[in-house]
């Protein structure tokens, strides 16, 4: 049998981690307490005992440090190495307290006890306000150990001690605990916060490959009739609207635009369902209205409760000049005559796709005559807000359309100036839906048959 290998105390490949890099720091800053330990005794007051004492535990901290310098250069790293460092730290500050008693100016104690305090701080830096909490009562044991025996054992010297010394260790140790777990807490959120950002982004990204696949990548070159399309959604991650444009035959092609309820990704979740029912219906039914009961029966189980798709589907015939309709509850395309500049909005009737299961759409006919534009939109455009809250409305679409058809606009100059004039309209608003728009002119002079 195979024997699992077991970790090694000493682990290298991990040692470059920022995180180790504050030990470094750490030995840099012990070599400033063995320099301030050092000039100690010059302060006076001290016995030979004492002296040699302190000469002594100042010569074994050099020694410690330097090799704990050499661990880092090394990139050696002992398991529990920091509980190793902040208890041999504690010890020889407590030595250099025990032996520099008395030294301050004029003051029971040692002017070494602020070190303690910067103790705590990296207990704290390193493991937290529990660290700091166990750090702190480890350096009162030993304080009120040396505060008693350096007293005579006085047992009131500890009540002094409690009060003037001991209860500021504490207080730092809970003030420098609680910040850096505060800041380590605030880090663990943003860090979830980011990657809960890049899932959605991804997520987003992914949808929006999807969205863009479903969408006409440009329009498609049919003789005999001009088209021309815009798209935007909402977000960038896409929308609820969708148009396509597909060359059924020789002679027959076929429009749809379409709308599913629900904003952004809600709605564009079901646009594949759409999109799959409608391919699949349109190349067996030749009717738009019998094209949409199917579409109808197909999605209404996947859209209830709460869903439902509106969509328009226009089938022209350029061998019999014809125009086939029918509309599921989408807003009517503009139609307008070259000859007499008429304007007619096609409308049939129909329900919304998803209400009901066995809702039929009224199919309509109209003849096409050259130069006759269609023009295909959704909400999006008709609901564009200006500052006032005012929409865009039906009539500037109409409007929009005839002047174009007028002048012999291209259909391509007749969406452009329409998209146009729709982003004019709602400039610094925010945009709260999609914004499609399908432009076609029947122009048979360029349809061979």
């Amino acid at each position: 049998m195979a024997r699992i290998a077991k970790e090694p105390i000493i682990a290298r490949a991990g040692y470059q981690n920022p995180q180790h890099e504050s030990e470094l720091v750490v030995a840099i800053l012990r070599m400033a307490f063995i320099i301030l330990a050092a000039l100690t005794p010059l302060l006076g007051g001290m016995s030979a005992a004492s002296e040699w004492g302190m000469r002594a535990s100042i010569f074994t901290a050099i020694i410690y440090n330097l090799i704990l310098l050499y661990l880092h250069w090394q990139r050696v790293h002992l398991h529990g190495q920091r509980q190793f460092i902040l208890f041999f730290d504690i010890v020889l500050i407590s030595t250099w307290l025990y032996y520099t008693w008395n030294s301050g100016p004029g003051e029971m104690g040692s002017s070494l006890f602020p070190l303690y305090y910067l103790i705590l701080i990296i207990s704290a830096l390193w493991f937290g306000i529990s660290g700091a909490f166990t750090t702190a009562g480890l350096i009162s044991v030993i304080y009120l150990l040396i505060s008693y025996h350096m007293s005579g054992h006085d047992p009131f010297i500890l009540i002094d001690v409690l009060y003037r010394q001991i209860v500021y260790v504490f207080l730092v140790a809970l003030v420098t605990g609680y910040m850096v777990d505060m800041h380590k807490r605030e880090r663990e959120l943003w860090t979830r916060s980011q990657i809960v950002l890049a899932q959605y982004q991804e997520r987003f990204r992914a949808a929006q490959e999807v969205y863009e696949l479903l969408i006409p990548a440009e329009v498609p070159q049919i003789r005999g009739l001009d088209l021309a399309a815009r798209w935007r959604p909402a977000l960038q991650e896409g929308g609820g609207d969708f148009y396509d444009i597909i060359r059924l035959s020789e002679h027959r092609v076929v429009i749809t635009i379409a709308d599913v309820s629900g904003k952004y990704m809600r709605g564009a979740i079901k646009l594949p369902l759409f999109k799959a029912a409608f391919l699949a219906t349109v190349q067996v039914w030749e009717d738009p209205g019998q094209v949409l009961s199917q579409v109808n029966r197909i999605v209404y189980p996947l859209l209830q409760p709460e869903m439902f798709i509106s969509a328009c589907v226009a089938i022209i015939d350029l061998e019999q000049h014809r125009l086939l309709y029918a509309n599921a509850g989408q807003d009517p395309p503009v139609f307008v005559r070259s000859q007499t500049r008429d304007t007619v909005l096609l409308e049939t009737g129909g329900l919304v796709l998803g209400i009901d299961e066995h809702a039929q759409y009224p199919t309509e006919e109209k003849l096409l005559e050259p130069g006759d534009t269609l023009c295909f939109y959704t909400d999006g455009v008709t609901e564009a807000r200006n500052q006032n809250a005012e929409e865009f409305g039906y009539h500037n679409i109409e409007a929009r359309v005839q002047s174009g058809v007028a002048v012999g606009l291209s259909a391509e100059a007749i969406a452009a100036n329409l998209f146009e004039a729709v982003t004019q309209y709602s400039r610094g608003q925010a945009r709260h839906d999609d914004i499609t728009l399908v432009v076609m002119r029947y122009q048979p002079e360029k349809y061979t048959g």
